[in-house]
């Protein structure tokens, strides 16, 4: 089964049209591909300032390790920076359990 690594992040204090911008043309795409992922998404969730990205794994122990990872701490400052440290952000993983 997959898993998922979700990071919400909360973009009140930035403006948004330049998040979205800024995410669509370059960081989900450096991200999945600095993690491996077998797939990326992203969204907002409606009428608010959070935006959710997810990205797929095939098993926890990716997962984890990505969660480590010198490549998630280089991606994380590149981002605090880009943003002037303004974005919030929390990350879960996600393990599937079932499916059908």
């Amino acid at each position: 089964m997959s898993v998922y690594l979700i990071i919400k992040s909360e973009t009140s204090l930035v403006n948004k049209q330049d998040f979205e911008d800024w995410y669509n043309n370059e960081h989900l795409k450096e991200a999945k591909k600095d993690f491996g992922a077998i797939s990326a998404k992203r969204g907002w969730v409606k009428n608010s300032d959070y935006h959710i990205a997810i990205y797929e794994f095939e098993n926890i122990k990716i997962a984890e390790k990505i969660l480590k990872s010198k490549k998630l701490n280089l991606l994380i400052k590149k981002f605090d920076n880009k943003w002037n440290n303004k974005v919030s952000r929390t990350r879960e993983l996600v393990d599937i359990i079932q499916d059908f």
